[in-house]
């Protein structure tokens, strides 16, 4: 444990730095922007107490803080956390400590988690506010929760894909994201409730009483789940920390020679 949290400590020493500080600070705007643009772009024609403007409010916000920069932030900080030591040449003097491996690991994973958060909540409750939208207080509560379910479970998936192909990890975690978390995560069939985005998407239905729902029992097409909240959270929890052990078991089984280092 002193292991991990030495390498999240220097992690996070080693990200104080104004670039790193400016896209953090971009990280946390950009929702701000948009939520901001559009409930301004056409002053006096939106009616901020209807339904309608509320239900757009929890959508957007969904799709910009617990789905955009949880995934944008955890796949530019985890998916690297082995290829970047390769690259140094730093990996052969980190694994021959004892746990040396796993520590780095696991202690880059906890940095990039506690580094997205703080951006997302701060985006998140400064957008939620300029909504105008009388609900903005739930709407916000529900996003930080999916913010705190989200962040590990998307750096858990980045993390397990860095180690299993360090060389191609960023082509190959962008390829996941496109097609399973924006695509088959709204395909209306058993192969969406493989996805972190469906899990998460079912949990602001119902946290925020979406009309979506109400559309579904009419005959829409199910692409929200109707199971029980608490086997969403759990789904959540369990696959993070399944990826996560899968991460350790993939890294300590698997070799990394002096030809990959010099490859990536």
């Amino acid at each position: 444990m002193g292991n991990i949290i030495a390498v999240f400590a220097f992690e996070w020493k080693r990200a104080l730095t104004w670039a790193r500080l400016s896209w953090w600070l971009v990280l946390a705007a950009f929702p701000i922007f948009i939520v901001g643009l559009v409930r301004y772009a056409v002053p006096g024609t939106t009616d901020l107490e209807s339904d309608a403007w509320r239900n757009l409010c929890a959508w957007l916000l969904f799709a910009l803080v617990p789905m955009l920069i949880s995934m944008l932030g955890t796949l530019l900080w985890t998916t690297p956390a082995i290829s970047a030591e390769l690259e140094r040449r730093s990996w052969v003097y980190l694994a021959v400590r004892p746990n040396g491996s796993t520590a780095v690991l696991l202690g880059k994973y906890v940095a990039a988690v506690t580094w997205v958060i703080p951006p997302a909540i701060l985006g998140l409750v400064v957008a939620a506010r300029i909504s105008g939208t009388s609900d903005w207080v739930r709407i916000g509560w529900t996003m930080f929760y999916l913010v705190l379910l989200s962040c590990p479970a998307y750096a858990a998936i980045y993390l397990l894909l860095g180690v299993l192909f360090p060389r191609r990890a960023m082509v190959l975690a962008v390829a996941y994201t496109l097609l399973f978390e924006l695509v088959v995560s709204f395909i209306p069939a058993v192969i969406n409730q493989l996805t972190i985005q469906y899990r998460l998407r079912a949990l602001a239905a119902k946290w925020c009483e979406l009309d979506i729902l109400r559309r579904q029992e009419a005959g829409g097409l199910p692409i929200v789940g109707e199971e029980p909240t608490w086997l969403h959270v759990t789904v959540l929890i369990g696959a993070t920390f399944a990826l996560l052990i899968a991460s350790v078991a993939a890294l300590r089984m698997k070799e990394f020679s002096s030809s990959a280092e010099s490859d990536i």
